[in-house]
């Protein structure tokens, strides 16, 4: 994902990550900026909060050693598979196959492009990804706009490509934009949806009272050992146990019929 870096100290993000974690310990929607008190409780608990980082990567990376960034702390890793209604990242299967075996918590994004078809932009991402249990949930990467689409149109077929894969991996997705473009496009559309926040900034990221945000992906500039070029990095606002409940699950507990619950495990087509 392509967005321009304010700063990159990483203990000061960190840090920050640190901080930010206990204010969300009792607002974890990131919701409002809370008062003295709630200010007072999150400093003490800065000592406890548990900083989730992960990372997300596509042919710009190139290959990577995935056991160095495993060693690096890193916990999860949204990975580029798809891009508009016909390209696929030429890393994508090596690094999906190589974050599972490294115990990597992987999710697949897919970046969308306004101007292309968008039932085919759904189609080529459920023909290229494979969630298993375990899996975090698909990403759509929104960050261009089409000059010719109005915003109402735009936003129409980004719920079409949400709804699908939704309806076919039986999860909602997750949506990723930059601060600039949520408040521009995506605010107070999508409640239903977490959102991934680009924000390049000290500030977290800031979002409308009906929605939530999940990760925060605060550098496009970062280095973590086994990547050998500018990686982003991310921040999850919740701890190891939150991360795993928002993944896919493990056994599917509804009153659904066995063939229909093995969408979970191999989406059919």
């Amino acid at each position: 994902m392509t967005l321009t870096v304010l700063f990159s100290a990483s203990q000061k993000f960190l840090s920050m990550g640190l901080l930010l974690y206990a204010t969300l310990a009792g607002n974890p929607a990131g919701k409002g900026e809370g008062d003295d008190d709630a200010t007072a409780k999150s400093t003490a608990a800065k000592s406890s909060a548990v900083s989730i980082k992960g990372v997300d990567v596509s042919r710009w990376q190139k290959e990577i050693d995935w056991e160095q960034v495993k060693g690096a702390d890193v916990t999860f890793a949204f990975v580029k598979a798809t891009q508009g209604d016909f390209r696929l990242d030429p890393y994508f299967t090596r690094n999906w196959e190589e974050t599972k075996r490294m115990g990597i918590k992987r999710g697949a994004y897919h970046f969308f492009k306004p101007e292309a078809p968008v039932e085919g932009q759904i189609e080529l991402f459920k023909s290229t990804v494979t969630l298993e249990p375990g899996d975090l949930p698909p990403v759509l990467d929104v960050e261009v706009s089409e000059p010719k689409m109005t915003s109402t149109q735009l936003r129409q077929n980004i719920r079409t490509w949400l709804e699908a894969i939704t309806q076919y991996y039986g999860v909602k997705p997750i949506i990723y934009t930059s601060q600039n473009y949520y408040r521009r496009y995506l605010q107070g559309y999508f409640p239903e949806y977490h959102f991934w926040i680009a924000r390049y900034s000290e500030v977290k990221p800031e979002i409308h009272h009906t929605d939530s945000w999940m990760f925060w992906q605060y550098t496009d500039s970062g280095s973590i050992s086994g990547i050998n070029s500018a990686v982003d990095i991310n921040f999850f606002a919740g701890d190891l146990e939150t991360l795993s409940q928002l993944c896919m699950p493990e056994l599917v507990i509804a009153q659904e019929s066995p063939l229909k619950q093995m969408k979970y495990i191999q989406p059919q087509p």
